[in-house]
């Protein structure tokens, strides 16, 4: 069994670091087009974590949480 998150998850630390740069960028840009820029980004990485986050409740539902543990489990048994 494969673990349906594991892509989504990566895509959300992704989401969380292009947050993260463009509030950083943003508290030390110099001008006004770095301000746009890092708006832009930053309404991406929202857009982004929050597609991602819907995915993965949307996968849990489909496939369910305990998919990933217990084949796991079986495999090692």
């Amino acid at each position: 069994m494969q673990d349906y998150n594991e892509n989504v998850r990566s895509l959300i630390k992704v989401a969380k670091e292009l947050i993260s740069v463009a509030d950083k960028g943003h508290a030390e840009c110099m001008d006004e087009n770095c301000v746009s820029l890092y708006g832009l980004a930053k309404d991406c990485g929202y857009r982004i974590r929050t597609a991602a986050e819907r995915e993965s409740v949307e996968h849990d539902a489909k496939y369910g949480k305990a998919s990933l543990a217990g084949a796991r489990k079986r495999a090692a048994g």
